[in-house]
């Protein structure tokens, strides 16, 4: 295998391990120790932990290395507010659209909050007709991957509201749906210090 398709599995691989939550919060990510369950040599790994800190999903810890990040409330109120406007921003300008298909975005098919939140975040950046926005809303959504589980811990309405847009999204109620989704990141906000608190205590890996 080529040395830049190595690195692009290592990157892969990795990225999927973090977004999945196999790391607590505040692991410090060492290319030493990652390359043996990623069977490569250290260098494919360290410039995979350069890329995903170069797309904020890690941190750079104080010029000694990587960590998985560990938010805190001023963190995630932050971050809730960026994907909130961006997400309306993709919203805004369409027309309504009654003849959508039902079951273009179905919770259903989803395990878990995780992935419908996901799904649903992620279609609404591929109808965007602007590159860079979806790009950002991508980012956005894979940053926000680990917290998710905790989202619904302490907001047990956060499902309801899920599926709340989602409808929206189904039969194009996009001005419904721009409103539930600045509600529903002001929601998120509203409960930061709760998640925050549920990362701190974390010692497990994010399921």
């Amino acid at each position: 295998m080529s040395p830049g398709a190595t690195m692009e599995r290592v990157y892969l691989d990795l990225k999927a391990r973090i977004l999945s939550g196999s790391y607590p919060p505040g692991t410090r990510l060492e290319a030493a120790h990652l390359s043996k369950s990623l069977a490569s040599s250290a260098t494919p790994v360290r410039d995979a932990l350069y890329r995903l800190s170069g797309e904020r999903i890690i941190e750079s810890w104080h010029q000694e290395g990587f960590r998985q990040p560990l938010l805190s409330e001023a963190d995630l109120v932050d971050l809730y507010g960026w994907a909130g406007a961006l997400l309306s921003m993709a919203l805004k300008g369409r027309s309504p659209r009654p003849d959508l298909p039902g079951g273009l975005i179905d919770l259903a098919t989803h395990d878990s909050y995780p992935e419908a939140i996901e799904s649903l975040f992620r279609t609404i950046a591929i109808g965007s007709s602007n590159g860079e926005l979806r790009a950002a809303i991508v980012n956005i959504v894979e940053r926000s991957m680990t917290i998710r589980s905790l989202e619904v811990r302490v907001d047990a309405d956060a499902g309801e509201a899920l599926k709340a847009m989602a409808e929206d999204y189904r039969f194009g109620r996009w001005s419904a749906l721009r409103s539930k989704i600045t509600r529903f990141h002001r929601r998120r906000a509203g409960f930061a210090g709760r998640v925050a608190a549920e990362i701190r205590k974390r010692s497990e890996p994010l399921r």
